[in-house]
């Protein structure tokens, strides 16, 4: 038990940490491909403000431990399910970033924790899965695309007889506190998620068999460890989505940078504080930025890197609960 343990630990951090790798320049990007702050010190905010970040709340994390997936039974298995699920999430995210491709950590979790679920038998709640995750995900992308759109109408039509120099030059500055805005709910958002399963599976050792398990609260040493791993990710983080999202996808000036970043900050805040729900910053990030080509100037969405784009959103959970699935055949015979 306590191998399986410390098995949960180990793939919780470099989940954490692949995570950070994957999208934190995200929260980045946009300001340093619009020259509003340089790369150096927006990848130092980003690891600072994703630690800072990952230390706060718990909202989300009751939400993904305690209504989604229903825990009880032998805690072999459970903590067997989470290793399975985190390796299952991991692969597929550098899988994808191999491919350059953004993809929404909370996709590939919870396909690997729907694939082990379905090899390994313990239950998810599928009602409270559509309203909390499915739904959240799938409307935060279109919520992201309108709000962007018509703020970036708004502001073109408000500074159509504005110099473009300081009107860019305030854009960039506007865009550079956004970078650590964005980074602080990126580490809010996705590392509750990963603590709240390791402490399903440090409850899960300590709690008698077949009792359900409830996630109370996040002890400070996991939180520590995840925001901790999380930081290391983003420190290592590498550009090769940012470019598919920030210049390859689209055209962007600073004012639009700047739209596509508080577009995406207020909707995180929102599900994050209020809502208290997971939703990805890749897709309402991605979304966003094509909301700004729509409106205003006319910009340049480019097609051939949107599809892959929108056909990685829609596989990642399919794809990732096949990995778990495939994964957890090969493990169930050792289970118990």
């Amino acid at each position: 038990m306590d191998l399986l343990l410390a098995g949960v630990i180990v793939t919780a951090v470099i989940f954490a940490g692949s995570n950070g790798f994957h999208d934190a320049a995200l929260t980045i990007g946009n300001a340093v491909v619009g020259r509003s702050i340089n790369a150096r010190w927006a990848l130092g905010l980003a690891v600072v403000f994703n630690f800072i970040g990952a230390l706060l709340g718990e909202g989300i994390a009751s939400v993904v431990a305690n209504q989604i997936v229903h825990f009880d039974g032998d805690p072999e298995v459970i903590l067997t399910s989470l290793i399975i699920a985190f390796v299952a999430a991991t692969a597929w995210s550098l899988f994808t970033y191999y491919l350059a491709l953004p993809v929404s950590s909370t996709h590939c979790l919870i396909g690997g924790l729907l694939g082990a679920g379905i090899v390994l038998g313990f239950s998810v709640n599928s009602a409270e899965a559509l309203d909390s995750v499915i739904l959240p995900l799938v409307l935060s992308p279109i919520l992201g695309f309108l709000l962007s759109w018509g703020l970036t109408a708004l502001l073109s039509k408000t500074f159509a007889a504005s110099p473009p120099k300081p009107l860019f030059r305030g854009a960039r500055m506007v865009d550079s506190v956004l970078t650590s805005s964005l980074s602080l709910v990126h580490g809010i958002q996705d590392a509750q998620k990963i603590a709240a399963l390791v402490m399903v599976g440090m409850l899960a050792v300590d709690t008698n068999p077949h009792t359900e398990l409830a996630v109370v609260e996040i002890s400070w040493p996991v939180r520590l460890i995840i925001a901790a791993a999380l930081a290391i990710g983003t420190g290592l983080s590498g550009w090769r989505v940012v470019r598919t999202l920030s210049v390859r996808m689209a055209g962007l000036d600073p004012l639009k940078s700047a739209t596509a970043d508080a577009t995406s900050t207020l909707l995180m805040y929102t599900a994050a504080l209020i809502m208290r729900v997971p939703v990805s910053l890749t897709f309402i990030l991605g979304s966003a930025i094509l909301g700004t080509q729509y409106a205003g100037r006319r910009g340049r969405p480019r097609a051939r890197f949107i599809v892959p784009i929108i056909g990685g959103w829609l596989l990642t959970i399919p794809a990732a609960a096949a990995l778990a699935i495939c994964i957890g055949l090969v493990a169930r015979p050792l289970v118990g």
